[in-house]
């Protein structure tokens, strides 16, 4: 008989994955948020959530009803988030999915952060009209703990980082294999 292979033990998930079920309608304002403040959709949607909790006062007015056919967007959402708005809507009788949707038609440009509004006139350094190609890299164990040194030493950024090594990179730095 075979030991199991040895686990360590999880650590208790500090984010859980949800489907935010959106119509088209709410879905394209959350594309559209997301756009106007460079922020993932996720940001927005977990931002609606926490707007949503401190305005409970506010009425649903449809109840969340869907306008047409549902649009999943999934997305990680921090757990105690997640259990706030669940334990919010339950008390309202309400299920999470037409919570957010309420939520998101009620919200407007002002009530989020006006961090994220300033950030809406500048230009960031990875906007595509900057940098015309987005490259996404894994790294192993390794790599990262030395790209994390050279961050904390530099004190600059991944990205910039990484396009100063590809700049000053030739083909003799490569083995020949």
């Amino acid at each position: 008989m075979t030991s199991p292979p040895d686990h360590k033990p999880s650590e208790p998930r500090s984010s859980i994955r949800m489907d935010a079920r959106l119509d088209a309608t709410t879905r394209a304002k959350v594309d559209e948020l997301a756009q106007r403040f460079h922020q993932p959709r996720a940001a927005v949607v977990c931002h609606i959530m926490h707007w949503g909790l401190s305005h409970t006062q506010t009425e649903t007015r449809d109840g969340g009803a869907s306008e047409g056919p549902v649009r999943h967007l999934y997305l990680f959402v921090d757990t105690a988030l997640h259990a706030q708005v669940e334990q919010a809507v339950t008390a309202a009788g309400m299920n999470i999915a037409p919570w957010l949707r309420s939520m998101v038609r009620q919200m407007t440009i002002d009530d989020f952060p006006a961090s994220w509004q300033a950030a809406t006139s500048e230009e960031r350094s990875h906007d595509s009209r900057i940098y015309g190609t987005r490259f996404m890299l894994r790294l192993d164990k390794t790599s990262h703990t030395k790209l994390q040194q050279l961050i904390s030493h530099l004190r600059a950024s991944k990205a910039d980082i990484i396009r100063q090594l590809i700049l000053q990179a030739t083909p003799d730095d490569f083995p020949k294999s």
